[in-house]
């Protein structure tokens, strides 16, 4: 079950392997609306690392 967050606010959306157009929409409408980058996972079950800064 893919799976796409985004790192700067709460925002998740999981969906069943056959709607994967569905994940790309929801995707892009909410970078569209907040100007955030998501993510994506292939596995749900994946969990979400924190990035260590670039220095």
């Amino acid at each position: 079950m893919p799976i796409a967050y985004c790192s700067e606010c709460d925002w998740e959306r999981r969906i069943d392997d056959e709607a994967s157009a569905e994940l790309n929409q929801a995707m892009i409408d909410h970078y569209v609306e907040t100007g955030h980058s998501v993510e994506q996972r292939a596995e749900s079950d994946e969990r979400r690392v924190d990035r260590e800064p670039e220095l």
